[in-house]
């Protein structure tokens, strides 16, 4: 019984990494927040977004070690989700809430 215990504490771990870096992409991406703070010259808070957006961005989009025990990848896997789907869903998300005049998907740079 004590395995079973501990595999759905990982796995609500997992689920909160991967919520986690879902949030900080989307709000890397949020016009409305970065003005928000910057009207506020809250720069450390805005660093700070800036940072947990890129470290996202990374993880979510762009890693290629897929074997690695911590990879966007593996987290996927271990809970039966697709990381295509995933990233897919969140790139419509971004397009559909926070696209620009210009049609490109709006990131702190």
């Amino acid at each position: 019984m004590e395995k079973r215990g501990n595999q759905v504490t990982e796995r609500k771990l997992i689920v909160s990494v991967i919520l986690r870096a879902v949030k900080d992409y989307i709000d890397g991406n949020n016009p409305h927040k970065i003005g928000r703070l910057r009207a506020k010259g809250q720069d450390h808070e805005l660093s700070q977004l800036e940072k947990n957006f890129r470290s996202a961005k990374f993880w979510i989009f762009e890693e290629k070690n897929a074997e690695y025990i911590f990879s966007f990848e593996k987290c996927c896997e271990i809970i039966s989700v697709s990381p295509q789907r995933i990233r897919r869903g969140l790139i419509q998300l971004i397009q559909a809430n926070y696209r620009p005049a210009n049609n490109e998907v709006t990131q702190v740079v």
